[in-house]
Protein backbone atom coordinates (compact mmCIF):
# COMPACT_ATOMS: atom_id res chain seq x y z
CA UNK A 1 0.00 0.00 0.00
CA UNK A 2 3.00 2.30 0.08
CA UNK A 3 4.06 2.07 -3.33
CA UNK A 4 1.00 0.86 -5.12
CA UNK A 5 -2.64 2.64 -5.40
CA UNK A 6 -4.87 -0.37 -5.12
CA UNK A 7 -7.66 1.90 -6.09
CA UNK A 8 -6.55 2.13 -9.50
CA UNK A 9 -3.67 1.00 -10.13
CA UNK A 10 -5.35 -2.80 -10.36
CA UNK A 11 -6.13 -4.28 -13.67
CA UNK A 12 -7.11 -7.59 -15.08
CA UNK A 13 -3.99 -9.63 -16.10
CA UNK A 14 -2.03 -8.16 -13.21
CA UNK A 15 -0.35 -11.37 -11.70
CA UNK A 16 0.09 -11.62 -8.00
CA UNK A 17 2.48 -14.58 -6.36
CA UNK A 18 1.89 -15.65 -2.69
CA UNK A 19 4.28 -18.26 -0.82
CA UNK A 20 2.80 -19.05 2.53
CA UNK A 21 3.47 -21.32 5.30
CA UNK A 22 1.41 -23.86 5.77
CA UNK A 23 0.96 -26.18 8.97
CA UNK A 24 -0.30 -29.79 8.36
CA UNK A 25 -1.59 -32.87 10.52
CA UNK A 26 -0.90 -36.09 10.33
CA UNK A 27 -2.67 -36.74 7.84
CA UNK A 28 -1.53 -33.75 5.97
CA UNK A 29 -5.01 -31.84 5.65
CA UNK A 30 -3.92 -28.06 6.43
CA UNK A 31 -4.68 -26.89 9.67
CA UNK A 32 -4.03 -23.16 9.39
CA UNK A 33 -1.99 -21.03 7.32
CA UNK A 34 1.59 -19.18 8.59
CA UNK A 35 3.39 -16.12 7.42
CA UNK A 36 3.79 -15.04 3.95
CA UNK A 37 7.49 -15.88 3.32
CA UNK A 38 7.16 -14.04 -0.54
CA UNK A 39 4.93 -11.53 -2.09
CA UNK A 40 4.94 -10.73 -5.49
CA UNK A 41 2.77 -8.29 -7.57
CA UNK A 42 3.62 -7.81 -11.95
CA UNK A 43 1.48 -4.80 -12.98
CA UNK A 44 1.25 -3.10 -16.40
CA UNK A 45 4.68 -1.82 -16.06
CA UNK A 46 6.64 -2.47 -12.48
CA UNK A 47 6.86 -5.97 -10.19
CA UNK A 48 7.01 -5.53 -6.80
CA UNK A 49 8.37 -8.44 -4.98
CA UNK A 50 8.31 -8.08 -1.09
CA UNK A 51 10.38 -10.97 1.40
CA UNK A 52 10.01 -11.70 4.99
CA UNK A 53 12.80 -11.43 6.75
CA UNK A 54 13.44 -11.74 10.55
CA UNK A 55 16.30 -8.90 11.47
CA UNK A 56 18.91 -9.79 13.92
CA UNK A 57 19.67 -6.61 15.37
CA UNK A 58 15.72 -6.09 16.53
CA UNK A 59 14.69 -9.59 16.31
CA UNK A 60 11.49 -8.26 14.26
CA UNK A 61 10.02 -9.85 11.15
CA UNK A 62 9.74 -6.95 8.71
CA UNK A 63 9.45 -7.24 4.54
CA UNK A 64 11.80 -5.76 2.26
CA UNK A 65 12.72 -5.79 -1.42
CA UNK A 66 15.57 -7.65 -3.01
CA UNK A 67 17.98 -4.48 -2.25
CA UNK A 68 17.23 -4.51 1.40
CA UNK A 69 14.58 -1.48 1.69
CA UNK A 70 11.99 -2.02 3.81
CA UNK A 71 8.42 -2.22 2.36
CA UNK A 72 7.62 0.57 4.82
CA UNK A 73 7.52 3.87 3.95
CA UNK A 74 7.54 6.87 6.59
CA UNK A 75 3.91 7.73 5.63
CA UNK A 76 1.10 6.16 3.89
CA UNK A 77 -0.90 7.28 0.88
CA UNK A 78 -3.75 6.27 2.01
CA UNK A 79 -4.86 6.24 5.78
CA UNK A 80 -8.68 4.65 5.42
CA UNK A 81 -9.44 1.30 3.61
CA UNK A 82 -12.56 0.64 1.42
CA UNK A 83 -12.34 4.15 0.14
CA UNK A 84 -12.41 5.56 -2.91
CA UNK A 85 -10.96 8.74 -4.27
CA UNK A 86 -13.47 11.55 -4.40
CA UNK A 87 -11.66 14.19 -4.88
CA UNK A 88 -8.07 14.67 -5.99
CA UNK A 89 -5.47 17.75 -5.02
CA UNK A 90 -5.73 21.05 -7.15
CA UNK A 91 -8.12 23.35 -8.64
CA UNK A 92 -11.80 23.18 -8.51
CA UNK A 93 -15.39 24.10 -7.67
CA UNK A 94 -16.25 23.82 -4.02
CA UNK A 95 -19.62 22.12 -3.55
CA UNK A 96 -20.68 23.70 -1.37
CA UNK A 97 -19.39 27.82 -1.36
CA UNK A 98 -19.88 27.06 -5.01
CA UNK A 99 -16.67 29.37 -7.18
CA UNK A 100 -13.15 27.78 -7.60
CA UNK A 101 -11.20 26.79 -5.00
CA UNK A 102 -7.39 25.50 -4.55
CA UNK A 103 -8.45 21.97 -2.71
CA UNK A 104 -4.96 21.76 -0.87
CA UNK A 105 -5.84 17.46 -0.57
CA UNK A 106 -7.69 14.77 -1.58
CA UNK A 107 -11.12 13.57 -0.70
CA UNK A 108 -11.80 9.85 0.33
CA UNK A 109 -15.48 8.76 0.61
CA UNK A 110 -16.50 6.14 2.51
CA UNK A 111 -19.47 5.04 4.40
CA UNK A 112 -19.78 6.63 8.26
CA UNK A 113 -17.62 5.21 10.86
CA UNK A 114 -14.87 3.43 9.34
CA UNK A 115 -11.57 4.07 10.72
CA UNK A 116 -9.30 6.75 9.55
CA UNK A 117 -5.44 5.26 10.09
CA UNK A 118 -2.52 7.97 11.63
CA UNK A 119 -0.68 7.62 8.16
CA UNK A 120 3.10 7.97 9.98
CA UNK A 121 3.95 7.64 13.57
CA UNK A 122 4.72 11.05 15.62
CA UNK A 123 2.89 13.24 17.54
CA UNK A 124 -0.33 14.49 17.64
CA UNK A 125 -0.59 18.53 17.03
CA UNK A 126 -3.89 19.64 16.79
CA UNK A 127 -6.92 17.60 17.63
CA UNK A 128 -10.58 18.97 18.07
CA UNK A 129 -13.09 21.24 15.95
CA UNK A 130 -11.55 23.42 12.84
CA UNK A 131 -14.24 25.57 11.43
CA UNK A 132 -14.83 24.19 7.78
CA UNK A 133 -12.80 21.06 8.08
CA UNK A 134 -14.88 19.80 10.61
CA UNK A 135 -13.36 17.30 13.79
CA UNK A 136 -9.87 17.65 12.49
CA UNK A 137 -6.49 16.03 13.79
CA UNK A 138 -2.85 17.26 12.63
CA UNK A 139 0.31 15.17 13.37
CA UNK A 140 3.37 16.25 13.50
CA UNK A 141 6.30 13.35 11.74
CA UNK A 142 10.00 13.28 11.19
CA UNK A 143 11.63 15.28 8.65
CA UNK A 144 9.63 18.21 8.14
CA UNK A 145 6.34 15.93 7.76
CA UNK A 146 2.87 16.80 8.95
CA UNK A 147 -0.72 14.93 8.09
CA UNK A 148 -4.26 16.60 8.72
CA UNK A 149 -7.43 14.82 9.29
CA UNK A 150 -10.78 16.31 8.42
CA UNK A 151 -14.67 16.16 8.20
CA UNK A 152 -14.36 13.05 11.13
CA UNK A 153 -17.47 11.74 13.04
CA UNK A 154 -15.57 11.46 16.31
CA UNK A 155 -11.72 10.75 17.21
CA UNK A 156 -10.67 7.34 18.86
CA UNK A 157 -10.31 7.30 22.65
CA UNK A 158 -7.84 8.49 24.68
CA UNK A 159 -6.03 11.10 22.10
CA UNK A 160 -5.41 14.23 23.02
CA UNK A 161 -2.72 17.35 21.96
CA UNK A 162 0.61 15.95 22.12
CA UNK A 163 -0.20 11.85 22.24
CA UNK A 164 2.05 9.74 20.28
CA UNK A 165 0.57 7.37 17.95
CA UNK A 166 1.94 4.64 15.40
CA UNK A 167 1.53 4.28 11.81
CA UNK A 168 -1.73 2.16 11.39
CA UNK A 169 -3.16 3.22 14.53
CA UNK A 170 -6.76 3.88 14.45
CA UNK A 171 -7.28 7.84 15.09
CA UNK A 172 -10.96 8.46 14.17
CA UNK A 173 -13.97 7.47 12.10
CA UNK A 174 -14.80 8.94 8.69
CA UNK A 175 -17.83 11.35 9.36
CA UNK A 176 -19.42 14.33 7.65
CA UNK A 177 -18.62 17.25 10.40
CA UNK A 178 -17.96 20.73 9.27
CA UNK A 179 -18.46 22.12 5.38
CA UNK A 180 -19.26 18.81 4.06
CA UNK A 181 -21.61 17.50 1.57
CA UNK A 182 -21.12 13.66 2.83
CA UNK A 183 -19.32 11.14 4.73
CA UNK A 184 -15.55 11.29 3.56
CA UNK A 185 -12.06 12.05 4.50
CA UNK A 186 -10.45 15.12 3.61
CA UNK A 187 -6.38 14.01 3.69
CA UNK A 188 -3.71 16.56 3.59
CA UNK A 189 0.56 16.44 3.97
CA UNK A 190 2.37 19.41 4.52
CA UNK A 191 6.01 19.09 3.94
CA UNK A 192 8.32 22.33 5.60
CA UNK A 193 5.24 23.80 5.87
CA UNK A 194 3.54 23.71 2.17
CA UNK A 195 0.91 21.76 1.68
CA UNK A 196 1.71 18.65 -0.99
CA UNK A 197 -0.03 16.05 -3.25
CA UNK A 198 -0.46 12.87 -1.08
CA UNK A 199 -0.93 10.92 -4.05
CA UNK A 200 1.98 12.30 -6.16
CA UNK A 201 4.94 12.63 -3.29
CA UNK A 202 7.89 10.39 -2.88
CA UNK A 203 7.44 8.77 0.23
CA UNK A 204 10.34 9.33 2.39
CA UNK A 205 11.52 5.29 2.38
CA UNK A 206 12.30 3.35 5.42
CA UNK A 207 14.86 1.27 6.84
CA UNK A 208 17.62 0.06 4.73
CA UNK A 209 19.77 -2.87 5.49
CA UNK A 210 23.52 -2.51 5.71
CA UNK A 211 26.70 -4.70 6.07
CA UNK A 212 26.71 -7.75 7.48
CA UNK A 213 22.55 -7.77 7.86
CA UNK A 214 22.19 -6.99 4.09
CA UNK A 215 25.20 -9.81 3.41
CA UNK A 216 22.37 -11.90 5.61
CA UNK A 217 19.67 -11.11 4.09
CA UNK A 218 20.55 -11.49 0.60
CA UNK A 219 21.89 -15.11 1.25
CA UNK A 220 18.07 -15.96 2.66
CA UNK A 221 16.91 -14.18 -0.04
CA UNK A 222 18.44 -16.63 -2.26
CA UNK A 223 17.81 -20.03 -0.70
CA UNK A 224 14.27 -18.54 -0.59
CA UNK A 225 14.04 -18.10 -4.31
CA UNK A 226 15.13 -21.61 -4.69
CA UNK A 227 12.96 -22.89 -2.42
CA UNK A 228 10.45 -21.07 -4.58
CA UNK A 229 11.85 -22.57 -7.49
CA UNK A 230 11.08 -26.18 -6.93
CA UNK A 231 6.89 -25.83 -6.51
Amino acid sequence: GFDVDFQREIRNGNKMTIYYEAFMDSKLNIIKSGNISFASLTLKKNTYNLYRYLTPDNNKAEYFDEAGKSAVKALMKTPINGASLSSGFGLRKHPILGYDRLHQGVDFAAPSGTPIMAAGTGFIERIGMNGGAGNFIKIKHINGYKTAYGHMSKFASGLKKGTKVTQGQTIGFVGSTGMSTGPHLHYEVIFNNKKINPMAMKLPSGRKLKGKILDDFVSHVRKLNEEINLY
